[in-house]
């Protein structure tokens, strides 16, 4: 059975910084996927002003470079 990839965008601010899988930002950004997870939350948007802070955002589900539906 095939899985999902979700593809996320990770800004700071209104800065891009970086794209990818949570696991692939997790590693290149020293970070936990849980954290990452928690950042692309309406929660954590109330709770955080958005200068300055780092956001993740879900672009979409890719599977072998094709967008599944």
């Amino acid at each position: 059975m095939n899985r999902k990839t979700y593809w996320y965008a990770l800004y700071r601010g209104d800065e891009f910084v970086d794209v990818g899988t949570l696991r692939e930002l997790a590693v290149r950004h020293h970070t936990s996927v849980k954290t990452l997870r928690f950042k692309a939350t309406p929660t954590y948007a109330a709770r955080t002003d958005y200068a300055d802070t780092v956001r993740v955002y879900k672009l979409g589900n890719f599977f072998g470079g094709e967008e599944n539906d």
